[in-house]
């Protein structure tokens, strides 16, 4: 007879693979809670039959019973097993091993097979119905436990949906000034009488601040002292970063509020399961609704946002907390921002004001605490360092900050008096005075890492920064002699006036009047005029160095095996931003009316040649490869073209010149040179998915040049509906204008509200922020079981371009 406790522990095993592989697969929650609560309920009768009669049992029929349940437990062991690798595990995400009727019959078998050896007990024991009962109980908790996994995984995958930026290492940094000092107290006193009040008649307020006065270090302090109340109102935050767009927008910003809210009431998330499986584009509205549902349900909410200023959103963020604040009475905001003119109206705010007397006394605190742990400016003396610092900062806390780095940095304390005889007069002066100090030899290095600092789409590793300022223009090979090495000497080229997260890696301007400064007048008019910048004049540099990456011999076979596919991303460091970014650089250049020269235009055609050609379409077809990642197997990449892949990125004028030069044509359409070729996971035509990202422009080339505005996706989704549900009302008027068909899901009231409604206005043809586009990329995966020289865990690659900064409700 099989032995019921070696059973037993391994159906326990299969239970814990079933959660491990549920954790993964999306859409067999049901199946995977009816195969649990079927081999549960077997355990429970093979520890009953273990503990209590393994020995006083007469066989009748046991022996065959526990034959059969070895049987299809082995068989589920199997089939059930978890892969090893990120890359499995991704491939279980989208696929369940058992087909329906599979899974009934292994249903049907398990139930039988606990009825036989329930009935045999119960014949031979009189205190089966109590042990029954405690079975069952037994069977509700394993049940309750398993659930509670499944909706855990489940809420933790809709909050990275909802949420793709997050505010927490903006907040541990701006914390991080203050510390261990009062500085900021006076905000938080004057700001309490608002706070007291149960219902103030504005609930609004704004805290405007010159650049580098301390702004987000007050909002940071603030924030600390709402958590510290213990009736305080819920509280969600945010900070809006110069250098990371998905910081800017205005749903990440809303989805970041959500799930913070949503800690005390996870359940909530569960209405976004669907949008998350389909990754859709959720409008504002939707987020609004639950945002103001949320705070009826829970009380009085505040909602805090840093630097709205740094916003490309900040009109359409403004016009979305005024509404919010319209419709719920539970919620307050506040705000900051440099003075600019606002889109409040003054009655609706409170308005307040860093002054330098407010600033003084915290310039002063952070002096002395800088000065305490500091050895050399100890001797120079805390007072005296305080009596010049604190009243010529007028004010300014980031001035105070940059004069006391420099002094930090003195050997002597005598050198560090004659610094503190010499101070500049101001940020710009600072900046420019720091400029002039760099080695001539290593000017033109510090200006390439400025420039990539300032204008990189998200936050770049170091590993990321040294590599795009080493690539040479027209370089086809990358190796450690054209490299910096070690990257950190980068670093101290750059010193005061970058800032290293030693956590992410990532390299961040230390702050944003840095990026100003380097676009001044100021600096254009200085000695050190070489590095005056500007957006314009640096894309065209950065779209060339990108493409020139991705062109080099080593990215030329896109057959080569997934394990070479993934050690790339180890070998070249910059191979992740330059897939995901070179065509939203390009894009964003062309929606800002800047023109593309003739040697941006002659790499991008190259890169973007035909996939049958066996030289650069090769090159074509490993791009394809790394947007996709783990989803580039089957025929998603052999079915890729060029024009679907310009379309979706908005690239209007290389779309224009394989429509005018013929590389597109209306023939046959079994060809992928034909014009609605379908490509993508869902089937598309290069139309259908230029509407469905809003490309107005690249929408009327391919109307224009003999697309069909009635073709239809996979799904049967057309054009039409595409552009009514996100909202693209110029994209939607083109198409009718050709001859789009409507129909039942675009003639409907409510859909024509949503495209016709000023609630939320298409902003796409004017707005020169490009959404990254989502393919289905959500980790290249490293597999440490099949690489050599024992490759850990930590080579996971994130897609940082899609996942970690920039993706989200916007995205696909």
């Amino acid at each position: 007879m099989a032995d019921p406790a070696a059973l037993a522990l391994q159906v326990g095993v299969l239970l814990k693979n079933l959660i491990e592989y549920g954790a993964e697969v999306r859409s067999a929650r049901g199946n995977i809670t009816s195969l649990c609560r079927e081999l549960s309920t077997l355990r429970g009768v093979l520890e009953d039959l273990k503990s209590h009669r393994a020995g006083n049992v007469a066989d009748n029929g046991v022996t065959d019973c526990l034959g059969n349940a070895r049987t299809i437990i082995d068989e589920l062991m199997q089939r059930m097993q978890p892969a090893n690798s990120r890359l499995g595990r991704h491939k279980q995400s989208l696929t369940w091993p058992f087909k329906q009727k599979e899974l009934e019959q292994s249903l049907a078998r398990l139930g039988r097979i606990n009825m036989a050896v329930l009935m045999i007990l119960m014949g031979d024991q009189h205190s089966f119905v109590a042990d029954m009962h405690i079975m069952k109980a037994e069977l509700r908790g394993i049940t309750d436990v398993i659930t509670n996994e499944l909706e855990s995984q489940r809420r933790k995958e809709i909050a990275a949906y909802l949420a793709p930026a997050s505010p927490d290492a903006a907040h541990a940094a701006a914390c991080s000034v203050w510390d261990g000092t009062s500085s900021g107290e006076w905000f938080v006193q004057q700001l309490q009488p608002w706070l007291d009040d149960r219902d103030p008649k504005r609930r609004a307020v704004v805290l405007y601040g010159v650049s580098g006065a301390g702004k987000t270090t007050i909002i940071s302090k603030y924030v600390e002292h709402i958590k510290a109340l213990p009736d305080g109102p819920r509280l969600a935050y945010f900070y809006c970063t110069f250098n990371d767009n998905a910081s800017q927008k205005v749903g990440n910003i809303l989805g970041s509020w959500l799930v913070q809210l949503a800690a005390t009431m996870p359940s909530i998330l569960d209405q976004f399961g669907r949008a998350e499986s389909s990754k859709e584009r959720l409008p504002m509205s939707a987020l609004e609704d639950v945002l103001v549902q949320m705070a009826q349900m829970s009380g009085p909410v505040l909602l805090v946002l840093d630097a709205i200023n740094e916003s490309n959103d900040d009109r359409k963020i403004i016009d979305c907390v005024t509404r919010v604040l319209q419709r719920s009475p539970h919620i307050r905001l506040l705000l900051s921002s440099t003075p600019y003119s606002s889109h409040f109206q003054p009655e609706d705010i409170i308005e307040m004001s860093m002054l330098s007397k407010d600033v003084q006394g915290d310039i002063a605190q952070y002096v002395r605490r800088v000065t305490q742990s500091n050895p050399v400016l100890a001797q120079v003396g805390e007072q005296e360092i305080i009596d010049v610092v604190a009243p010529k900062a007028n004010g300014m806390f980031r001035w105070a900050e940059c004069q006391m780095t420099f002094m930090s940095e003195c050997l002597t304390a005598r050198v560090a008096r004659q610094a503190l005889k010499d101070l500049p007069g101001s940020l710009e002066e600072t900046y420019i005075n720091t400029l002039e100090r760099i080695p001539i030899a290593s000017k033109p290095w510090v200006r390439q890492a400025l420039m990539w600092l300032s204008y990189a789409h998200r936050p770049l590793t170091l590993d990321e920064l040294a590599e795009a300022v080493a690539i040479e223009i027209g370089q086809s090979f990358m190796d450690d002699s054209c490299r910096i090495k070690p990257p950190q000497r980068l670093l101290r080229l750059c010193q005061g006036l970058v800032a290293h997260n030693i956590t992410t890696n990532t390299v961040l301007l230390a702050h944003s009047s840095i990026k100003a400064t380097l676009e001044s007048t100021a600096l254009r008019q200085s000695p050190v005029a070489d590095f005056w910048m500007d957006r314009k004049l640096a894309a065209p540099i950065m779209i060339r160095k990108l493409l020139t990456y991705i062109l080099m011999k080593d990215f030329g076979n896109a057959t080569c095996s997934s394990k070479e596919f993934r050690k790339f991303f180890r070998s070249y460091p910059l191979l992740d931003y330059a897939s995901t970014m070179w065509a939203i650089h390009a894009c964003t250049h062309a929606r800002s009316g800047g023109p593309f020269q003739q040697e941006e235009m002659q790499l991008m055609l190259i890169l973007l040649a035909n996939p049958e050609d066996t030289g650069a379409g090769q090159h074509f077809k490993f791009w394809i490869r790394t947007i996709l990642g783990d989803m580039s197997e089957g025929n998603l990449v052999q079915n890729a073209t060029p024009l679907y892949y310009a379309s979706s990125y908005g690239l209007a004028p290389i779309v224009e010149i394989m429509l005018v030069n013929g590389l597109v044509g209306l023939g046959t359409t079994k060809t992928p040179s034909h014009i609605d070729w379908k490509s993508g996971r869902y089937s598309s035509t290069p139309l259908q998915v230029a509407a469905y990202r809003g490309h107005a422009d690249v929408v009327e080339l391919l109307l224009r040049h003999g697309a069909d505005p009635n073709s239809r996706d996979i799904e049967e989704t057309s054009c039409l509906e595409w552009a009514v549900s996100g909202h693209h009302r110029r994209v939607a008027e083109l198409l009718l204008q050709y001859g789009a068909e409507c129909d039942q899901h675009t003639e409907s009231p409510l859909r024509q509200q949503m495209l016709y409604s000023s609630h939320e206005k298409d902003d796409s043809e004017h707005d020169t922020y490009v959404e990254i586009p989502y393919f289905g990329r959500e980790e290249i995966s490293d597999d440490s079981s099949s690489d050599d020289e024992g490759e850990d865990e930590e080579h996971a690659l994130p897609l940082r371009g899609f996942c970690s900064t920039s993706s989200g409700l916007a995205s696909e």
